[in-house]
């Protein structure tokens, strides 16, 4: 019944995402506006994902910093844009990210059980990995394949998680910093 009332949930998520025009959602009864769109791309191949950063009206134009450290509802959606990425290639560069992220002060003793969440996952282009943080029940992590159902993965509780996961993209550290600046909508 839980995994329905999930599943349901995430998929009025992206109705209403696509509804608006892709600039609202909502997250643990918040109205979120998106922030901004990052490409994470790789030298001679492209474009790998885009990230979008949604956050609460008062969060919009904010630093990293002040993002990370915030424990309100806010979502980063992932848009799969290369045929390329697996999902061990995903797990991996999840797992580097983590390194960096503590690197930057932002550790976590979670990412194992983040990336186990994803264990039977299968990533194709256009498909949609949605990491949604409610303060009340930790960061959802979904996957919804292109053209396909969404599928609800679980959740890891806490805000430490939230931030050492977002600081993978908006730490002082970041993954890519063109990704980082159009995240925040610069």
């Amino acid at each position: 019944m839980k995994k329905i009332a999930c599943s349901a949930a995430l998929a009025a998520v992206v109705i209403g995402c696509f509804l608006t025009g892709g600039y609202s959602l909502s997250v643990g009864g918040k109205e979120l506006v998106l922030n901004g769109t990052g490409a994470r791309s790789i030298f001679l191949l492209g474009s790998v994902y885009y990230a979008y950063l949604y956050v609460p009206e008062s969060l919009k134009g904010s630093g990293g910093t002040e993002i990370l450290e915030a424990d309100q509802p806010m979502s980063v959606i992932l848009l799969i844009d290369s045929g390329l990425l697996t999902r061990e290639k995903f797990n991996k560069a999840i797992r580097e990210g983590f390194e960096k992220a503590a690197g930057s002060g932002y550790a976590t003793d979670q990412a194992e059980a983040f990336l186990a969440l994803f264990g039977d996952m299968e990533i194709k282009k256009g498909d949609y990995v949605y990491l949604n943080y409610d303060p009340a029940s930790g960061l959802a992590a979904s996957h919804q394949p292109a053209g396909g159902a969404a599928k609800y993965y679980g959740a890891i509780p806490g805000l430490a998680f939230k931030k050492a996961l977002f600081a993978i993209w908006l730490g002082p550290n970041p993954a890519q910093e063109s990704c980082k600046a159009g995240m925040l909508g610069q």
